[in-house]
């Protein structure tokens, strides 16, 4: 087969931290067992129920957001430390650049570096091995999952998917704000080490569920 069908990469690879854990986007009962998993460890760690709760509802939301938005991939840690709990995600989502093809415009209201309610944001470009050059875009953001609202350290990359159209957004977000640098860094790490595959290697890149104004965005 030729064409640009045949060179459009059919899966990915993305490697996460050993504590991180790989979540199903599949359906609302495999969100539910990852909160049930969360509430426990939550719980296990000396968390009160309260505290432990509110973790697992928030994992709970980042999936199902992802999951309606079309995401094909989702990671994520909860860890307990002496100083409080710290949460984040990694998506991964196929979408359909806005008509206009500008999708950092679209991610984001470029040009506007910080705001009087302390949220801001950095548009800049990248370097991933085997991939190239491709779009970021970070800070500190108020991000709406299933209609609840947290001030979360966001970064969105914008890599170009090969023989095709549409682009891979890979998604990274906690509101450990107090560790927002550090977990930029991590963030970064992790999607320079996307690689895309041909036949049955990785997690399938599906077809887009939709646009880029309907998926991962920064309020």
């Amino acid at each position: 087969m030729t064409g640009a069908t045949a060179s459009t990469p059919t899966g990915f690879l993305l490697r996460t931290p050993e504590d991180w854990v790989d979540y199903s986007v599949a359906d609302e009962a495999s969100e539910n067992r990852m909160a049930q998993e969360v509430w426990t460890r939550a719980r296990e760690g000396g968390l009160p129920e309260e505290y432990a709760g509110q973790y697992a509802e928030q994992l709970r939301r980042s999936v199902r957001e992802a999951r309606r938005a079309g995401a094909v991939h989702a990671a994520g840690v909860f860890q307990l430390y002496e100083d409080g709990p710290l949460t984040a995600t990694v998506l991964v989502s196929v979408v359909t650049p806005p008509a206009t093809g500008d999708i950092i415009g679209a991610l984001t209201a470029v040009g506007q570096s910080g705001r009087a309610d302390g949220t801001w944001r950095r548009v800049s470009t990248a370097q991933i091995s085997g991939i190239g050059t491709v779009g970021r875009v970070h800070g500190i953001q108020n991000v709406t999952q299933d209609g609840a609202t947290m001030r979360c350290a966001v970064m969105h990359t914008v890599v170009p998917l090969p023989g095709s159209s549409n682009v891979v957004v890979v998604t990274g977000s906690s509101p450990n704000l107090a560790e927002a640098e550090e977990l930029f860094e991590l963030f970064a790490k992790i999607t320079g080490t996307l690689t895309f595959t041909w036949g049955d290697g990785g997690p399938a890149l599906a077809t887009p569920q939709a646009s880029v104004g309907e998926s991962a965005t920064m309020g």
